[in-house]
């Protein structure tokens, strides 16, 4: 009898083993005959799923993503509101092996996306999605008046995406500084800036509400980023570009 081939599991298994080499070797490195090999298969099953290097790398994030978001959809269920939101991005955070190798390829991608217009929309339309995501919560939790007056829910999801490629660079590239205790505080710091000061805000998500403080939730949100990414001190595009070749090439090179 013919032998039965499950396509879908050996595409899979090909993205897989590119995970691995771009883990390992830096995605400079991840030529098709690298992934080939890895993943035991001949350039011609490469080609039968995969149009070129370009089509496999994309797939390769975008099947990252859908496996973070399943993981997501599996913690918050149940939950709404804030509560919900605090799950959904302590999964996107590296936190333990497994999410510190995701974001070891993620920042694998930013260097590869300057060069590369395709896989930028790519990162851009990725990007837009899981923003859209993080503002239905926020808005959830806006409804149920867990949120203080005022708060801008596409502000509030862009801090919060900032937090995570962030930490994310940080933890790839100085990992002690960076620990799950520490990202775990910063994630509160800044979910507690956009929380009622109410104290029956509070308990709708399980957590005290927070009073006024000095130097009121804008400054403490603008601690959390100011200290979880460096981008955010850059004042042009140009210095964003600069600075991303610069972590790029340090993390490709380190020993």
């Amino acid at each position: 009898m013919p032998k039965i081939v499950d396509w879908d599991a050996r595409r899979d298994e090909i993205l897989s083993a590119t995970w691995r080499v771009i883990a390992r070797d830096g995605i400079a490195r991840a030529t098709i005959r690298a992934i080939a090999r890895e993943a035991n298969c001949s350039r011609g099953i490469q080609a039968h799923y995969f149009d070129d290097k370009a089509d496999i790398l994309g797939s390769a994030l975008v099947m990252s993503h859908r496996r973070v978001v399943a993981r997501m959809q599996a913690r918050a269920a149940g939950l709404t509101g804030l509560d919900a939101l605090r799950v959904i991005m302590l999964e996107a955070l590296p936190l333990d092996e497994q999410r510190d190798l995701e974001a070891q390829i993620e920042i694998s991608f930013w260097g590869r996306a300057l060069g590369n217009p395709g896989l930028r929309r790519l990162q851009h339309a990725e990007f837009d999605r899981f923003a859209s995501r993080l503002r239905a919560h926020l808005a959830e939790a806006d409804s149920r008046g867990e949120l203080r007056d005022g708060v801008d829910l596409a502000l509030a999801s862009h801090q919060l995406l900032v937090l995570i490629d962030g930490l994310s660079a940080e933890r790839v590239l100085y990992p002690d500084r960076v620990t799950p205790a520490r990202q775990r505080q910063m994630l509160d710091e800044l979910l507690d800036s956009l929380r009622a000061r109410s104290d029956t805000a509070g308990m709708l998500s399980g957590r005290p509400g927070r009073l006024a403080g000095a130097g009121g939730p804008e400054g403490r949100a603008a601690v959390v980023l100011a200290s979880s990414c460096k981008l955010c001190r850059t004042d042009s595009a140009g210095y964003v570009r600069l600075y991303v070749n610069f972590r790029f090439r340090h993390f490709r090179h380190k020993p």
